[in-house]
């Protein structure tokens, strides 16, 4: 039974089956209708009549509002309001499904399937422009779990298709998210789900690619995948972590095991890996960048034999052997195979490197030409000799035209590596703290110790060891460099330096720190690490480099010329073994120092700290000293014994002249400017400075009134081609020298 009650201030009491609601009087459309629609409405709700006639109640809605509606259902009819809910919520999701709409955050919401049912509207927003829900007396949660039941219940469906199907999850992830998309996916079967996971990660490993969760992650859910472990289901991450270690583990084994099934001449990219340490890495070989396919052939058989008589799995000099197969051709399109290249090609390719790398800075260029007549050199004798492959049918060449080409005095190309400025070592130092404990402990090692990168990236957990010495450890290492060399001498593995007791306890908890870790890896290696939603590895030694630069640009680090310093792994070493040198070690103390096998390798060291003294003695030096300004070309040809002496001749005032010090050597006979009218003034020998500042200032200032005399006199007789005159050109040479030794002397330049 449908009855208006009362009206009172706008509002209309209605009794609808025994039970009395207070509305707002819809003066509008009047209070017959007002019933009537009532009665329709709860003849909808009753008989469930909106199945047959779905859009019905938006026509209802739509004259007496939502909130009538919602009260009527809910606080009346809420058993069968609840069933109509969930027949348009289903309604809802399907239709949403067919169109284009995408969830705008992880969250569902039930507020877009009441718009859907009242409106006929179909949104994709959390919330409504609607006024539901307001006032109602009852638990808005029962709305939410049958939406998310419905919501769930359908993706659950569809996701399972896909699974079944083997087929990828991205155009789910699209539609709900990476949240909902994971936990529909975790609901099914656990048996199901690791068969789908584990066939999706074994897709890698058919492919050849190296497997990681990220990447995993983003072939299930799409290449755009904002990768955060806080947006999958936790049952999800948890299976994804076991699936992808067992994956991992396979590809470490059998990707190694058939890199020799990638060495197919006529594929032109070979993908090999290689263990360092626990990880596996990757080299890819590409053979397209070489022009003539006739070349390329004959170095992938080449790179093949290097594979398996040299070991070369990282081999690199395929990019040298690329650039100078097209610099061949380039030079001689008639050349088609190896066995063509004659000397004239070799010197046109020559004069092209040359040409093209140009004159680098450090002797890079003739470094390159090195290499590139290096390499090219070993790959002739291969084909030239029984070890080719039997399968090749290119002509063998008859001679080999790179090696007549010696390039002596190597090591004198070669960028030496740098010692660390005393200022910037004391910088790094004082900031050291702000850097994460294992990247500062690297430094100190490194600073301490004189390893090579990878002596300190294998260092073990037992490698501290007690010494006789009180507050200091002996700390053993692998000398990988010189490791077969000590072998075939007899040599232990290990070689063994000294370090502070302080920094030995630093190693010690660090060891504790990473034992899970190494647990994991299954290795005994201290320096081992895990970023967040990486797996565990060892730790990079080029991030760690990285970190240093960082350091020494925040807090602007220069050495003395004022540019920032630029530091690599390398000139720790290099400090170190100067240090020893400077504090009076000898050479065998440096070599068994630094774990080299001969006295030569420490010798370099020694002559190349000769060189360093000799340059202290520079400029710089005797301006500090005598406040004078001398030029490198004057010191050029002291050596180091010569500027001692000049030092101490300097110091007894035996060189004192005119206005400064004379730098004549003594050897190259007695002085010829002495019966000059300048005498020292304006010789080459002569050293000068601030001391001696306003004699010169005197001077300039005569000279340019002896200028200005001539000028006027040149006027006053009316000649004015005087520039040409010998007197007038003599004084003005003279002037410019003065103005040239003031200037040097205010600005300090030399």
């Amino acid at each position: 039974m449908i009855k208006l009650i009362e009206i009172k201030t706008g509002s209309a009491f209605w009794e609808i089956d025994g039970v009395i609601l207070r509305f707002q009087r819809k003066k509008s459309i009047g209070d017959v209708l007002t019933e009537q629609l009532i009665g329709e409405y709860r003849e909808l709700l009753l008989n469930e009549e909106y199945k047959e006639h779905p859009t019905k109640i938006c026509e209802i809605n739509a004259i007496l509002g939502d909130v009538i509606l919602l009260r009527i259902g809910i606080e009346i009819y809420f058993e069968t309001f609840i069933k109509m809910f969930a027949y348009y919520t289903e309604r809802y999701i399907r239709a949403w499904e067919l169109s284009d709409k995408k969830l705008v955050s992880n969250r569902t919401s039930m507020f877009p399937a009441f718009v859907y049912m009242f409106k006929n509207q179909l949104v994709d927003k959390s919330d409504s422009p609607i006024a539901i829900l307001k006032n109602i007396p009852c638990d808005n949660q029962c709305f939410f779990d049958i939406y998310e039941e419905k919501f769930s219940a359908f993706w659950k469906i569809q996701v399972k298709n896909k699974v079944e199907e083997k087929e990828p999850l991205d155009n789910i992830r699209v539609r709900i998210g990476a949240l909902m998309t994971t936990a529909s996916l975790a609901q099914l079967p656990t048996v199901m789900i690791t068969e789908y996971l584990e066939y999706m990660a074994n897709k890698f490993t058919m492919e050849r690619k190296l497997i990681t969760i990220q990447s995993f992650c983003r072939s299930l859910m799409g290449s755009n995948l904002m990768m955060s472990r806080e947006r999958f289901d936790p049952d999800f991450v948890r299976m994804v972590d076991v699936v992808v270690k067992k994956e991992y583990q396979h590809q470490c084994k059998k990707f190694i095991e058939d890199n020799p099934r990638q060495l197919d001449v006529k594929s032109d990219q070979w993908i090999l890996y290689y263990k360092h340490g626990p990880s596996l890495y990757k080299n890819t070989m590409d053979f397209c960048k070489i022009q003539s396919k006739s070349l390329r052939l004959e170095i992938k058989y080449f790179m093949r034999y290097r594979y398996y008589y040299i070991s070369a799995k990282k081999d690199t000099i395929i990019h040298t052997l690329s650039e100078a197969a097209n610099l061949l051709v380039e030079g001689n399109p008639s050349l088609h195979f190896f066995a063509d290249v004659d000397d004239v090609d070799v010197r046109a390719l020559y004069m092209v490197m040359e040409r093209r790398f140009g004159q680098e800075s450090g002797g890079k260029s003739v470094s390159g030409i090195m290499r590139i007549f290096s390499v090219m050199s070993l790959l002739m004798d291969y084909l030239s000799s029984d070890r080719r492959d039997a399968a090749m049918r290119s002509p063998v060449p008859q001679g080999n035209p790179f090696k007549q080409y010696k390039f002596h005095n190597v090591k004198d190309y070669k960028i030496r590596t740098l010692i660390i400025p005393e200022a910037v070592a004391e910088g790094i130092d004082a900031h050291l703290h702000e850097l994460d404990d294992i990247h500062a402990l690297l430094y100190r090692v490194f600073s301490s110790t004189g390893m090579r990168m990878k002596e300190v990236l294998f260092l073990e957990t037992d490698c501290l060891e007690p010494s006789p010495y009180d507050g200091l450890v002996q700390i053993k290492y692998k000398p990988y460099k010189t490791l077969k060399a000590r072998r075939k001498q007899g040599i232990s593995d290990y070689h063994r330096v000294l370090i502070f007791q302080s920094l030995a306890d630093q190693i010690k908890v660090q060891i504790e720190e990473r034992a899970m870790l190494r647990q994991t890896l299954g290795v005994p290696y201290i320096f081992v690490n895990q970023k967040p939603n990486h797996r565990p590895g060892m730790i990079n030694m080029g991030y760690y480099v990285w970190i240093i630069n960082k350091l020494i640009q925040q807090h602007n680090l220069c050495d003395e010329s004022g540019e920032v310093w630029h530091f690599t792994s390398k000139q720790q070493r290099k400090t170190l073994a100067v240090t020893l040198i400077e504090n009076g070690g000898s050479v065998d103390e440096l070599a068994y120092w630094l774990g080299h096998l001969s006295r030569s390798s420490a010798s370099s060291y020694y002559a190349e700290v000769r060189q360093m003294k000799l340059a202290s003695l520079n400029t710089e030096f005797y301006s500090k000293k005598f406040d004078l300004l001398i030029s490198k070309e004057q010191l050029a040809d002291y050596s180091e014994e010569e500027r001692r002496l000049l030092y101490m001749d300097f110091r007894l005032e035996q060189r004192r002249v005119e206005f400064g010090f004379c730098l004549k050597k003594l050897a190259d006979g007695g002085c010829a400017n002495r019966s000059s009218m300048i005498n020292c003034v304006n010789c080459k020998n002569l050293c000068t400075g601030k001391a001696y500042l306003p004699y010169w200032q005197e001077l300039l200032k005569e000279q340019t009134r002896l200028v200005d005399a001539l000028i006027l006199s040149y006027n006053q007789a009316n000649i004015l081609n005087y520039e040409e005159f010998k007197e007038y050109n003599q004084a003005v040479f003279i002037k410019n020298c003065y103005e040239n030794t003031v200037k040097a002397i205010v600005e300090g330049d030399s």
